[in-house]
């Protein structure tokens, strides 16, 4: 069985508020808010830097596969 682990799932279980993350990314609270429920994607330097802030490798936010 595969859990997902999610940009909000990291976030909540860091007690961080999508303001703070937003923040820290350099990016107002709609623009995050968008990327955290996927409306829009996320840049390669903005999932960096969200596995620093989580200490996390950046492997997990990716799935196995690589879609064609």
């Amino acid at each position: 069985m595969n859990v997902k682990i999610t940009p909000k799932g990291m976030r909540v279980s860091a007690g961080k508020t999508q303001k703070e993350v937003a923040d820290y990314l350099g990016l107002s609270l709609t623009q995050y808010q968008r990327k955290e429920n996927n409306h829009v994607r996320f840049y390669a330097d903005e999932i960096y830097k969200l596995s620093k802030l989580y200490d996390v490798p950046v492997s997990v936010f990716f799935e196995n596969k690589v879609s064609s």
